[in-house]
């Protein structure tokens, strides 16, 4: 499925009240996604390594009249992801959608590729979702419903060269969503892939050769489409979404 001009799930009102937790939600797509959650109606809990960034989101969104809270997060540390979940439970006592986001890129070729490089690839876009999921699956389980939002890259389905940490991750965190679908949909706990082609964030920062931004999407088209997934009626489930730049690949 490719999404083009996504409902507006502010419209709808279906996250009035729900409990989001964003990984990422720092800067790019996650900060966005935090944005358009709240003005959704949704309360936001924000996850990311970097506490004083992540709190000044925090603090834009409660100014704005917003819930919002920042708890700093090591989504690679078991330890830091069951107090994320815990700390979420102790404000809101529910968790209704969790949107793993988080993650990072380093590129090379395989022959030059550093092993500690490829495992830090691996935890921050594989072994986070599974953490993550692992943990926000308890509350969901018990209150009978919940939506989990994976955020991936079209790099799950399309090898690039230099790209090869990066894409094993994200294809194996395709694989890990399947799954985790097939494991909890009799529960009432939706899980969907979002897979965006090049989106303009601080993702590029220091990539030799970037594709033209101007091209690119902008992290409000990526969180307009997983809103608006969260923002479905009960009855269905989108368990895929591709989407891409007007030109496709860059």
């Amino acid at each position: 499925m490719v999404a083009s001009n996504p409902p507006n799930a502010v419209e709808t009102g279906e996250l009035d009240g729900k409990v989001a937790v964003i990984t990422g939600a720092s800067k790019g797509i996650g900060k966005a996604t935090a944005l358009a959650f709240a003005a959704a109606g949704a309360k936001v809990v924000l996850a990311a390594r970097t506490r004083e960034t992540l709190e000044a989101v925090a603090a834009d969104l409660t100014e704005s009249g917003a819930e919002a809270v920042a708890i700093p997060t090591d989504v690679t540390d078991v330890d830091a992801v069951q107090q994320l979940i815990e700390g979420t439970l102790d404000v809101y006592q529910r968790v209704d959608i969790l949107v793993n986001n988080a993650g990072v890129g380093y590129f090379g070729r395989v022959v030059d590729f550093a092993p500690d490089d490829w495992d830090m690839v691996l935890n921050s876009n594989l072994k986070a979702i599974y953490l993550c999921a692992k943990h926000a699956l308890p509350p969901m389980l018990a209150q009978g419903s919940g939506q989990i939002i994976n955020v991936l890259s079209i790099a799950a389905k399309v090898a690039f060269e230099a790209s090869a940490a990066y894409c094993a991750a994200k294809a194996g965190a395709l694989a890990l969503t399947k799954v985790l679908a097939s494991e909890v949909r009799q529960q009432n706990i939706r899980v969907t892939a979002v897979l965006p082609g090049s989106v303009h964030t601080p993702f590029w920062d220091g990539v030799p050769e970037p594709p033209d931004f101007e091209q690119m999407l902008k992290p409000e088209h990526v969180a307009g489409t997983i809103v608006s997934v969260c923002g479905q009626p009960s009855g269905m489930v989108t368990e895929e979404v591709v989407v891409m730049p007007p030109l496709g690949i860059l």
